[in-house]
């Protein structure tokens, strides 16, 4: 079976979170010149606005790889910091604010420790390469390959139509093929097309500053010359904004008139205009 023609966009929708968290594991016999060893898991859950408990996630994105550390100096250690969290095939979204697990304030016999706000990238690394450094000096680790789990989990909240209608989507491909749920899992385990994220971020941020369409728009996927409610595209080969194409296992944003356009191109005109550039259609919106 192919790989899905859609899979959830990583950056399109303004309300998430990122969760980072450091562990220490067990250290391991050394592996050449290598003492410290990083388990990265990089996770993208989707759950309804109204989920406050998260208690339904549909997952958009999971990868895991192991990269050793250059623990040689401080600016070697940077340097693999940084080299690891601006690799865009693992971490294929900005890590800016995100909450970080404290476990240094952890108390003897409690539970309780603290969750500290990064702002930013280098606030992050610093954070990292000062918990690495806490693990590499520990006696017991001396002569072994230290090994340090790290997990980054974005969370994000989805409207609650649009979240119904993607749990609805998966639910009737899993009913008409039987291996998808398993290419599904196969595929957010992959790196993400470099591109289709840029744009993403690039149509999220045009929609910040614009006035919000009140749920009129609607993504679907393109397949063979259809789109996935099965409408013919024959007669909307090209986009009427940049009139360029389709191409098929992409996305296309339609609106309640039924034009199709591609989403960045349809966002940038909705900014200024809010009626279809076709039909003139009235879309209404929230100030």
């Amino acid at each position: 079976m192919a790989p899905p023609a859609w899979l959830p966009p990583l950056n399109s929708h303004q309300e998430s979170f990122i969760n980072v968290d450091m562990h220490e594991s067990y250290a391991r016999p050394r592996i050449g010149d290598v003492k410290l060893m990083i388990e990265l898991h990089v996770h993208v859950d989707f759950y309804s606005e109204k989920d406050v408990g998260l208690k339904l996630a549909f997952p958009g994105f999971f990868i895991t790889q192991r990269r050793p550390i250059n623990m040689k100096n401080h600016e070697a250690l940077e340097e693999s910091l940084w080299d690891l969290i601006q690799d865009e095939d693992l971490i294929p979204f900005e890590l800016l604010n995100c909450f970080w697990t404290d476990w240094t304030k952890l108390q003897l016999h409690s539970r309780q420790w603290q969750l500290l706000l990064l702002t930013n990238e280098d606030e992050l690394v610093e954070k990292i390469s000062d918990f690495l450094h806490l693990v590499h000096s520990k006696p017991k680790n001396k002569d072994m390959m230290a090994w340090v789990r790290l997990e980054i989990r974005k969370i994000v909240k989805v409207p609650v139509e649009e979240f119904a209608s993607w749990i609805s989507w998966f639910d009737e491909q899993k009913r008409i093929d039987p291996t998808f749920e398993s290419e599904y899992s196969k595929a957010i385990r992959r790196p993400r097309d470099m591109s289709e994220v840029h744009q993403e971020a690039e149509s999220l941020m045009a929609r910040r500053p614009a006035k919000i369409i009140n749920g009129e728009l609607q993504i679907v996927a393109v397949n063979g010359g259809k789109d996935d409610d099965g409408a013919s595209m024959l007669a909307k080969e090209s986009c009427s904004i940049c009139l360029e194409g389709f191409f098929n296992g992409g996305r296309a944003t339609r609106l309640p008139c039924s034009h199709m356009f591609h989403e960045n191109c349809i966002l940038r005109w909705l900014r200024e205009n809010h009626v279809c550039p076709l039909c003139r259609y009235e879309l209404p919106i929230d100030e």
